[in-house]
């Protein structure tokens, strides 16, 4: 049992497993700081203390090591799903390799809403057979012909929870190679799950739900239910799982307090880009220390703390 796992390895995330490592909680920190935009800079001038500036791999390499440092364990690996612990406090968290991590906190700072697929007629038929998120309307669909959009990692952990509704479930790759870890790959193809190299799906077909889809080739199949899972999961994706409240365009940042990162569900906070606002490493790295310190709070118990330099 953690006392806080941090999604993300960006200035928010690293920012904040500094701050609770420090402060001697368990902390894992999860993501690959690479996929960091903060990593992919050439070089950043706007960083404070930096007067001939940082490239990004350095400023996040060198943060990444200083979390460490303080004990901070890191997990190099996507996160695929967030969910209650069944004890009732606290979540669990799901990385690509189906391992589980639970904690008594969570951090997201990573990710922002759904990716839409930009099939035509997406949006009409959203809510009436097209869904992204199987955790809201897999019960909808028990005992159907369903369909799973996606190639990634994220794409097979919908499809396994899928199954607790419906045996019938094909992931359709949208014209994409599949790119799931091999031991995804087995527990999908152990439990039945189809995994089809499929044409890009060009249009969503059906008047008032969902009836069929069309590939590029003009080509047709009927399905009950088709649940989009592009890209890798967000926070979005994670938010809408857990019922936090989320605004902005396509409801894609969560609503969190700038002051101290909660969100309206108890022991779970967000930070950075996530969040909405200026996409700066310094607000982000602000947001990760706001978060890190309720966290601490809520875990000790008090209402004050204070780290000194």
């Amino acid at each position: 049992m953690y006392d806080t796992i941090i999604i993300g390895t960006g200035p928010a995330g690293l920012t904040a497993a500094l701050y609770c490592a420090r402060a001697q909680l368990k902390t894992l920190v999860i993501g690959d700081i690479k996929a960091s935009n903060a990593y992919k800079a050439h070089l950043i001038e706007n960083y404070f203390g930096f007067t001939e500036g940082i490239s990004g791999p350095q400023l996040m390499i060198q943060g990444l090591e200083q979390a460490k440092s303080f004990g901070a364990d890191h997990l190099e690996k996507l996160v695929v799903d967030i969910r209650a612990n069944d004890t009732g406090e606290g979540f669990v968290i799901t990385d690509s390799e189906l391992g589980e991590y639970p904690s008594k906190t969570v951090i997201i700072c990573t990710g922002l809403g759904f990716k839409p697929s930009g099939i035509r007629r997406e949006k009409d038929l959203t809510g009436k057979g097209v869904s992204f998120c199987v955790t809201c309307d897999g019960f909808f669909f028990k005992q159907k012909n369903l369909a799973i959009v996606g190639s990634t990692d994220f794409a097979g952990e919908e499809a396994l929870q899928l199954l607790s509704f419906s045996k019938q479930v094909t992931i359709l790759s949208h014209g994409k190679e599949f790119t799931m870890n091999n031991r995804m790959m087995a527990g999908l193809q152990e439990r039945g799950v189809i995994l089809e190299k499929s044409l890009k799906i060009s249009e969503f077909i059906g008047e008032n739900k969902l009836e069929k889809i069309k590939f590029a080739d003009g080509s047709e199949r009927a399905f009950d239910g088709v649940f989009l899972a592009l890209g890798v999961a967000g926070a979005g994706d994670f938010a809408l799982k857990l019922g936090v409240e989320r605004t902005g365009p396509q409801n894609a940042f969560i609503v969190a307090d700038s002051r101290t990162g909660s969100t309206n569900l108890k022991g779970l906070f967000a930070a950075g880009d996530c969040t909405g606002g200026n996409a700066q490493a310094c607000k982000s790295s602000g947001e990760g220390c706001n978060a890190a310190m309720s966290v601490i709070k809520y875990v000790k118990g008090v209402t004050a703390y204070v780290d000194y330099a």
